[in-house]
């Protein structure tokens, strides 16, 4: 086994709207997590900008992590 301090890590960002997020069918998205964790990505952190006018007008962060190849 592989002790986890010697694992490198890849990372992937994805940005998305909260109105495209949170609102609406969530089964595109689902898809798209269950994709991306079929390929060994692992959700690790959500970043919000809530920064405008009102809810739903930020952006939101998915950050991923696997280990490198």
């Amino acid at each position: 086994m592989t002790d986890s301090t010697d694992t490198e890590w890849e990372y992937k960002i994805i940005r998305t709207s909260d109105g495209g997020l949170f609102s609406g069918d969530t089964g595109p998205m689902e898809d798209a997590l269950n994709s991306l964790g079929g390929d060994g990505w692992e959700l690790v952190d959500t970043i919000s900008d809530s920064r405008g006018a009102g809810a739903g007008s930020g952006q939101t962060a998915l950050v991923f992590k696997r280990p490198q190849p």
